[in-house]
């Protein structure tokens, strides 16, 4: 079974790539609400692997395609403003022998911190930067998780509700009372 990768950037409209040559249709499912068109992005140079979250520890990957098509290219340079923050689902189209679609999974969802491409030769390069919620640097490492913190990533999440209450010493129960 051959394997290329799918990436589904949330900016406005969408951008949708894959690892491969020309464009693929993929169907409806729990990301993308109607069949869509993934343009090709030409051969993937590098993907790290995409950990498991554990601690907290905030990841970083740098997935860089080669090979890219002219008109793939030019929506990503001007594009690339765009996708700063962005919400990128990353997924896996697995094909039979005959190259026929025969399933998408989804694999991990990250946030889109630049894009960028670069031209060597006829060789046209895209390097997408993705990383998880805590890749910005903008929290000290010895830090406290408030309600306005989490409030900030989910606005109907109370589940920070009463840290303020919490104080050396005591106990609080989390969860409905």
């Amino acid at each position: 079974m051959n394997v290329s990768l799918l990436f589904r950037i949330a900016c406005d409209p969408p951008a949708r790539v894959w690892s491969g040559h020309g464009n693929l249709t993929i169907p409806a499912d729990i990301v993308e609400s109607a069949p869509a068109v993934y343009l090709g992005g030409g051969e993937l140079l590098t993907l790290p692997d995409l950990d498991q979250i554990i601690n907290g520890t905030a990841g970083r990957y740098d997935i860089v395609l080669s090979g890219v098509a002219p008109d793939t290219q030019a929506l990503a340079t001007t594009e690339a403003a765009s996708v700063k923050g962005a919400k990128c689902h990353v997924g896996a189209a697995y094909f039979d022998d005959d190259l026929q679609l025969v399933a998408v999974e989804w694999i991990s969802v990250l946030r889109a911190d630049y894009l960028s491409t670069a031209r060597q030769g006829t060789t046209r390069t895209i390097t997408l930067s993705l990383g998880t919620d805590n890749t910005d640097r903008s929290r000290a490492p010895i830090s406290f998780w408030t309600d306005a913190d989490q409030r900030r990533r989910a606005a109907n999440d109370q589940f920070c509700d009463h840290v303020a209450g919490i104080t050396t010493g005591t106990s609080r129960r989390f969860g409905p009372t």
